[in-house]
Order: structure tokens, then C-alpha cells, then sequence
């Protein structure tokens, strides 16, 4: 009699219990090669329809920890996740680009949906720019999927990307999006108003587009003005983004879609934090990857990722490269709050007595936020 493999359809196994074996599976071995299309449709069918009910824009209370970019980098994924915890032990909101460019775009895309099918209030999943047809038809994903799994499951995710939400308000004064602000926003009604796009020429309209591809601007633009750089969406800068804050009674944006040497960034006096999460993008930049946690009492720090590299003679300048830029970050600087790296693993950081204010993670200016402290915390390489 033929033995039945621990990955084979399993009759009366629940979606719940194949989500867990399949996360199992992808924890311990990286890979999906033993699962069928059929359970993987499974899969993709119950995350749309759990996606579904849920508005454009997400409540979540904290305490919760952000991601941003991972780009198909699932080892970058699992490193985070055995350093701060497993769902659902942890809040998590992820803010978009789960796929393309990295190798495993459709292992870390699974696993995720997965855990939202396992913890569908602890798990929260917001929508990129790459979680749109026409970025991952042309940016890796389908062409890993076409050799994998076939187009048929490529044009399946688009149904799912489609029911994904835009942006999460934490508390009642962060905001949260994979790409930036919006002019076309004049209230919290616009957000409660807002529609997720599912078609191409939708996800290129209005205030869904900015919340995707807009980007604070480097110059000394004030207002909004055309994104040059993508050729789509705006730029903003410090008075139009102080001025949208204000509107909306915001003291903090958190937002993705941009390399950040340190796997995180902040802008315009603190207002707006960029948080980059896939360490040695597309293994040619040699930046960090972060995570940002939120405690209860408003408490901001972040994980920071160093990318892995193993020296040799030909790689040997771009790892003394990687070194330089880290050593900023691991001297001790006269901000406490600046520069910590722990190894080997992040431990508890225990609050310090100070006005309410924003401690800076670099000189300058404080916002004017509840208590919010600054650490970061670097993991064993």
C-alpha cells in the first residue's frame, strides 16, 4: 500500500490546519516544492476571502511591529521573526512589497497569507506598489511563478492583491501606507470613503496611488509636485506633509517603499519615518534592514538586520564597503538613543524618564507626540 506523505491532501483537513503545515514547511525548509497547485489555491481563496470584508484603511492598536519591504527575501523574513517573535506572540503590520526582485517572492508571499489565515487579527497585510499587475508582471514575480507554478496562479494572486488594504491608522495619531500622502485627501472621511483598486487603471487614480507610490521629497519642494523619479504619483514636502498632519490631527507617518542605508529614515523633523526591511537589496546595495516596534505607551525601536555576506576574493571590497557603513551606527554616540547594536539578540529596553516629546534618533528638533523612545537593537549576523 502506497504511504501517504506528510504534505499530501489530507481528507477533512480543515484550511486552518493546512495553512499551519504549510507554514511549518516553509520555516523548516524554505521551499513549497511539496505542496500541490490545489492547496495552494486553497490557500489564495481563503486569504481573498478574508481580505474582503476589510475597508481600505485598517484601525490597529498598539502594541504592534512594522515591516516594510521584504521583496521575496524570505531567509531576511524568518531572521526578523526569530529575533522578535512568531505570530501570535506578536502584532505585525506589514506595509507592502512582498514580491519581486528576490528569489523567493512566492515562499514569502504564502507564508504570509498564511499566517493571516491563522491569525487574521494579529496578522495585518497592507498593499504596495509591487503588489500591483503591472510592477510584478515585469519585476520578477510572474517570471517565478511561470517557472514554478504556471501564469494560472501568477493571475490568481492578482485577485488576492486586489482585496489588500492601503494604509492602517495606529492608535489615534500614526499613520501608516506603503507609499506617502495624498492632496487628494481632505478628511478622515476620504480614507473611510476610499475603495480598494482591482483593476490596473484604478490602482493609478486619486488617493490610492499617492498611498502606494508617493515619496517625501530630498530638495527643498514645500508643497506636492510630479514624481519625476517614478514617473507616477507626487512628491511631497515638509509643509505639505505638516499641513496634512494637522489636518487629520497626526503626530507620525510610517511609511516603505524606499532603500534606506540604515533600514530606517527619518524626514522633516521627525514627522515621517521610512522603514525598509529586505537587508542588501537585490544584492547589490549594502544597506541594513529594519523593523520598527510600537510599544502601549507609544515607545518607538527598531531591529536593525545586517545583511549576511561571507568574505572572499572577489566580494572582498564590497564587505570592507558594508563595514564602513556600519561603523557610524555601532559607535556610541552622546544621544543614548543613537547607535546601540546588541548582540546576540535584542533584550528589553527599559523606559527612561523624559518630557513628552519624540527622543531623536539623530540631533535635532523633537515632534511634539506622546512618550516615544528610540532604540536599535542589531541581531547576530
Amino acid at each position: 500500500m502506497k504511504s501517504i506523505r506528510k504534505t499530501d491532501i489530507i481528507d477533512g483537513e480543515s484550511v486552518d490546519q493546512l495553512a499551519q503545515r504549510i507554514i511549518d514547511h516553509l520555516l523548516q525548509w524554505r521551499c513549497l516544492d511539496a505542496f500541490c497547485d490545489k492547496q495552494m489555491l486553497t490557500i489564495l481563496d481563503k486569504t481573498e476571502s478574508t481580505l474582503k470584508p476589510l475597508p481600505a484603511m485598517l484601525q490597529i492598536e498598539h502594541p504592534v511591529t512594522i515591516f516594510g519591504d521584504i521583496h521575496g527575501q524570505l531567509d531576511s523574513l524568518i531572521r526578523y521573526f526569530d529575533a522578535v517573535g512568531y505570530p501570535p506572540k506578536v502584532q505585525f503590520l506589514f506595509l507592502g512589497d512582498y514580491v519581486d526582485r528576490g528569489a523567493k517572492s512566492l515562499e514569502v508571499s504564502l507564508l504570509l497569507f498564511c499566517y493571516k489565515i491563522r491569525y487574521p487579527h494579529v496578522v495585518h497585510l497592507l498593499r504596495g506598489n509591487h503588489e500591483c499587475m503591472k510592477m510584478n508582471r515585469l519585476y520578477g514575480f510572474h517570471e517565478e511563478l511561470a517557472r514554478k507554478r504556471g501564469t494560472r496562479m501568477w493571475k490568481r494572486y492578482q485577485n488576492v492583491f486586489n482585496e489588500l488594504p492601503l494604509c492602517a491608522r495606529v492608535g489615534q495619531k500614526i499613520l501608516c501606507m506603503h507609499g506617502g500622502i495624498s492632496q487628494n485627501c481632505n478628511s478622515w472621511e476620504s480614507f473611510r470613503n476610499l475603495k480598494k483598486p482591482n483593476t490596473p487603471k484604478t490602482c493609478d487614480e486619486g488617493l490610492q496611488v499617492d498611498l502606494m507610490w508617493a515619496d517625501p521629497a530630498q530638495d527643498k519642494c514645500n508643497a506636492f509636485a510630479i514624481n519625476q523619479q517614478r514617473a507616477i504619483s507626487v512628491v511631497f514636502g515638509e509643509k505639505a506633509l505638516t499641513d496634512f498632519m494637522k489636518k487629520l490631527g497626526l503626530s507620525l507617518i510610517v511609511r516603505a517603499h524606499e532603500v534606506s542605508q540604515d533600514g530606517f529614515n527619518f524626514m522633516f523633523n521627525r514627522k515621517i519615518v521610512t522603514v525598509f526591511s529586505a537587508p542588501y537589496y537585490c544584492g547589490n546595495d549594502t544597506n541594513c534592514g529594519a523593523i520598527m516596534h510600537i510599544s502601549p505607551s507609544y515607545e518607538i525601536s527598531f531591529t536593525v538586520l545586517r545583511p549576511r555576506m561571507i568574505q572572499t576574493s572577489e566580494n572582498a571590497d564590497v564587505v570592507r564597503q558594508m563595514e564602513n557603513n556600519y561603523k557610524d551606527l555601532m559607535v556610541k554616540s552622546p544621544d543614548p538613543n543613537r547607535g546601540r547594536h546588541l548582540t546576540p539578540a535584542p533584550i528589553p529596553v527599559q523606559p527612561v524618564s523624559i518630557p513628552p516629546f519624540i527622543a531623536p534618533v539623530a540631533p535635532g528638533p523633537p515632534i511634539q507626540i506622546p512618550p516615544l523612545i528610540s532604540e536599535m537593537v542589531e541581531m547576530k549576523k
